[in-house]
């Protein structure tokens, strides 16, 4: 019997070690994220409607590594700041970014403005962060140029030989 639980044992030795690797190369992916932890907020210019005047919003953005350091999620809420309609969520938006161990890179997965989910395109670059997914007639992509304490961020709509369209411009400060 006791030889059968040490062999059960060493058996999954392998396994817990491949994952305990697996973790420890997911948090190193995940480690450019760590200044973007936190609360955020500040005004965002919002262009809903193409040709429209932007739209001033409060945003706030909230960033948090969980499962042990393996995944980032990221929830962010624009409300109005017309006086008629003042706290009233203008858009909401959620993203959760892991390690995909199979394939050797991050992945993004994000809700889209209709509830949808999509696999979002991630790009990191030093103190850059690039994403974007693909839309009816184009594709959404957002520039996200962050440090310890500011974050600005871009995001345009783009349609092959087109110029882009802006959609969003924000600037937030670290509260938290």
């Amino acid at each position: 019997m006791k030889s059968r639980i040490v062999f059960c044992l060493l058996a999954a030795l392998p396994s817990v070690m491949l994952a305990q690797g697996d973790a420890a190369k997911a948090k190193a992916a995940l480690a450019p994220f760590a200044k973007l932890v936190g609360q955020w907020e500040g005004d965002a210019h919002v262009t809903i409607v193409p040709g429209q005047p932007a739209q001033v919003v409060r945003q706030h953005e909230d960033i948090q590594l969980t499962n042990g350091g393996t995944v980032l999620k990221v929830h962010g809420v624009g409300r109005s700041t017309d006086a008629a309609t003042k706290g009233n969520v203008v858009f909401e938006a959620n993203a959760t970014v892991w390690y995909d161990n199979a394939l050797n890179k991050l992945r993004m997965s994000a809700k889209t403005a209709t509830g949808d989910s999509t696999e979002a395109s991630i790009e990191l670059r030093p103190d850059t962060l690039i994403w974007g997914f693909p839309v009816q007639a184009g594709r959404i992509r957002f520039t996200i140029a962050y440090s310890t304490t500011d974050w600005y961020e871009v995001g345009h709509f783009i349609r092959e030989g087109m110029p882009p369209i802006p959609t969003i411009e924000m600037r937030l400060k670290k509260i938290k």
